[in-house]
C-alpha cells in the first residue's frame, strides 16, 4: 500500500504550520518553497483542508494559512479523509461493500485485506499530528 502524492503533501504541509507559534499565518508560497511542492497543487490541497476545518486562511496583505484546531486533535486520518484518500490495501474495500469488485462475494482474500485496513484505520486514527511533531524531535 502507498499512499498518493496528496497526502503525503498534505500531512508535510500540515506539520510546517504545527510548528509555528500560535497565530502566525504561513503563505503557501513559503511553504511550497519549504516543501519542494509547487505552489498550485498546494492551493487544490488547502482548498480540502480549510473545507474540512483543519487549517483557517487570513486573506488579504501577509495573508494566509494557519492551523485550525490544536495539533494534539489533528488525526491523520482526518487529513487523509479531507484531500480524499483512501488507505484501502485493495480497491474492494473502498466502497465498503465491494461492489466495485466481481469477485467480492467469494474472495477468499477479502478478510484478510480487511484485517489489514482496519489495522492501517487504527493506526491512523490514533495518530496526530502532535506524535509526528514528537517522533520528528527524537531524530
Amino acid at each position: 500500500m502507498r499512499f498518493t502524492t496528496m497526502t503525503t503533501y498534505a500531512v508535510q504541509a500540515m506539520l510546517e504550520l504545527a510548528v509555528q507559534p500560535a497565530g502566525i499565518v504561513v503563505s503557501l508560497r513559503e511553504i511550497a518553497s519549504r516543501q519542494g511542492i509547487k505552489a498550485k497543487y498546494l492551493e487544490q490541497i488547502f482548498m480540502k483542508l480549510n473545507h474540512a476545518g483543519l487549517v483557517k486562511s487570513k486573506k488579504g496583505p501577509g495573508g494566509g494559512y494557519y492551523i485550525g484546531r490544536p495539533i494534539k486533535a489533528i488525526r491523520i486520518a482526518e487529513i487523509m479523509e479531507a484531500v480524499g484518500e483512501s488507505n484501502a490495501p485493495v480497491h474492494c474495500l473502498n466502497s465498503g461493500t465491494g461492489a466495485n469488485c466481481a469477485r467480492s462475494g467469494d474472495c477468499s482474500m477479502r478478510r484478510y485485506w480487511k484485517r489489514m485496513k482496519d489495522t492501517i484505520d487504527e493506526f491512523l486514527d490514533s495518530s496526530t499530528l502532535y506524535d509526528i511533531m514528537q517522533e520528528k524531535s527524537k531524530e
